[in-house]
């Protein structure tokens, strides 16, 4: 036997985290709390306080920032804060967006919303703003740390389970915190230490940037030389009126937010009826029409152009990308977009009210939720991804387009089932077994963990109700986990490579703004009936769900447009094909 014959493979050597690698963690959860604080858990808080529906839908159009952050991206490549020199410029932002966002989520726990909505209104626009405008920065600086390709892949899952680690301890254990040391006398007498922990949790990720290894910064390159100089000024005069027209429709949201907070008489009907379709009109159909003109202009869309203001960047992140999709299908880009806009409506249009529904309404406690939602109805929406993945495959791209678009739609009866009284439900639930099986999970884990003494389920009422509530939560988000699948397979098929991260963006940004701006006046909708009791709310909010999901049909129709789109378009290359030949 030769020595050969005793060598044993090397193993490769196991790679070494690097620092940045371990701070990715702590980033990822310093933009993971601030988010499910303030986009879910705030609608709790509200619900605890016994405000109204109307003030929920209103403030839930804070959550419109993280949906537009795009925007101002650029101005953190414009502008140099303070400290730069001493701690690096990534890192300076990052702690100021930290320290305002702590300050105002720790200010938030010394106002009754009760009796100040206002400042308790106006702390919350900053701290989303400054939440969103961190997520640009730390976007940024994993780009920059990240040695090579498969470091950046590593940071951005370490980033993930950060920021999924953040969101559990805002959403779960938060409703579950605030049950335990909730009052009789007063239901949200919870919120405010809840939210100081949190708030501390949060200033610990200030140790992480401290940690956190400053990028090289490399100022973006001036990539307008080799441009038309009459190319250059036709992109920068087109995006003028676009962002003017965005500039005035964020004002006029802001501006009736608050302004519908301090004046209970306000009237989200007016407001729908008169500005609505004027804010539609400047955010949507003005940049469309401006992008059917340029999609006719040769050269325009292509040449890059560093964003170096904000109509820059409006041009390369609104515009380029819209003109793009008109270039490539030019009217069929309207019921594209439509389609892209659309597909979750169903679903976002009543988003911010789906807890306050389950409290306020079902009679649920938060900690029924945190089990139902936050948990289950998590594990729910992962099986839901997996099953609209197997579905592309399984029936093809558009099929699976349109059943998740019916899913997504249809499963807004199951909530009016619960808002009319769960007849339909509970009758499923028992005559299926279901209810049985989860009595035993949740009853056996509530009663497992209450026999140690531990109070943190002491909250939770095993039972009809809670199972009601996790059947159809669970049932949504396995419609709604298949339903984002498909959607996003779709989307990969019709956005341009060169477009693909912006169009994504555009995309769900303006699907959301179509889904957030009705809110409000849902809220008044069932705040109408308030004083004839639960029952005749419940049945106001059974109307919104029959209404989404009439909505939701829209998606539907327009999935059955675009598979008639494709099939000519392949049928053109086909003739094309033949013709060659």
């Amino acid at each position: 036997m030769t020595d050969d014959a005793l060598t044993f493979p090397v193993d490769p050597p196991k790679h070494k985290r690097t620092r940045a690698e371990y701070v990715m963690y702590g980033l990822g959860f310093s933009s993971g709390l601030p988010f499910a604080l303030l986009s879910g858990s705030l609608g709790v808080w509200l619900t605890n306080a016994g405000l109204s529906f109307g003030t929920i839908g209103a403030l839930s159009w804070i959550g419109l920032f993280y949906a537009f952050k795009f925007i101002w991206a650029p101005m953190f490549d414009w502008i140099v804060p303070p400290f730069a020199r001493t701690v690096g410029r990534r890192k300076a932002w990052i702690a100021i967006c930290q320290v305002t966002i702590v300050v105002c989520l720790f200010g938030m726990t010394f106002i009754d919303p009760r009796s100040n909505i206002v400042m308790f209104a106006m702390l919350g626009v900053a701290a989303a703003f400054a939440s969103a405008s961190q997520d640009i920065v730390i976007d940024a600086w994993r780009i920059e740390t990240a040695e090579d390709s498969k470091t950046l892949d590593r940071m951005s899952v370490q980033y993930q389970m950060g920021y999924r680690l953040a969101a559990l301890l805002a959403g779960a254990a938060a409703l579950l915190l605030t049950d335990m040391w909730r009052t009789v006398a007063d239901p949200a007498a919870g919120w405010p230490p809840t939210v100081i922990i949190l708030s501390i949790m949060m200033s610990l990720s200030l140790v992480a940037t401290w940690f956190a290894p400053e990028p090289l910064f490399r100022p973006p390159v001036d990539a307008t030389g080799e441009m038309d100089p009459a190319t250059k000024q036709l992109r920068s005069r087109s995006a003028i009126p676009v962002a003017a027209g965005w500039a005035i429709s964020a004002a006029i949201l802001l501006g009736f937010m608050f302004y519908s907070l301090g004046n209970p008489s306000a009237s989200f009907a007016v407001f729908r009826d008169a500005a609505t379709p004027w804010i539609l009109l400047l955010t949507i159909g003005a940049p469309l029409a401006v992008s059917f003109w340029l999609a006719k202009k040769p050269g325009v869309i292509e040449a890059p152009m560093r964003p170096k203001s904000i109509p820059d960047a409006l041009f390369e992140r609104v515009l380029a990308p819209m003109a793009d999709l008109v270039r490539r299908y030019w009217l069929w880009a309207i019921p594209v977009l439509l389609l892209a806009m659309t597909y979750r409506i169903a679903d976002s249009i009543w988003g911010s009210f789906a807890q306050p529904f389950y409290i306020a309404i079902l009679g649920n406690s938060n900690s029924d939720v945190a089990i139902a939602q936050k948990l289950i109805g998590v594990a729910m929406t992962m099986g839901g991804i997996a099953l609209g993945g197997i579905g592309v495959m399984a029936m093809g791209r558009m099929w699976a387009l349109v059943v998740g678009a019916v899913l997504a739609a249809v499963t807004n009866l199951l909530y009016a089932d619960l808002a009319y009284g769960a007849a339909w439900t509970e009758s499923f639930l028992y005559g299926s077994g279901i209810g049985e099986m989860l009595d035993w999970l949740i009853g056996g884990i509530v009663g497992w963990v209450n026999s140690t003494g531990a109070t943190v389920f002491q909250a939770v009422t095993p039972g009809p109700k809670i199972n009601q509530l996790t059947l159809v939560i669970a049932m949504e988000n396995l419609a709604g986990g298949f339903a984002s699948a498909v959607h996003v397979v779709w989307l990969s098929s019709i956005v341009n490579k060169r477009y693909a991260a912006v169009q994504y963006a555009l995309f769900g940004s303006l699907a959301l703004l179509i889904g957030v701006i009705f809110r409000p006046r849902i809220g008044e909708y069932v705040d109408a009936v308030k004083d004839l009791g639960l029952e005749a709310q419940a049945a106001r909010f059974a109307d919104v769900f029959n209404l989404a999901m009439w909505i939701g049909m829209i998606a539907v129709a327009l999935c059955f447009v675009e598979m008639y789109r494709q099939r000519q378009e392949k049928a053109k290359l086909t003739m094309k094909a033949d013709a060659a030949e």
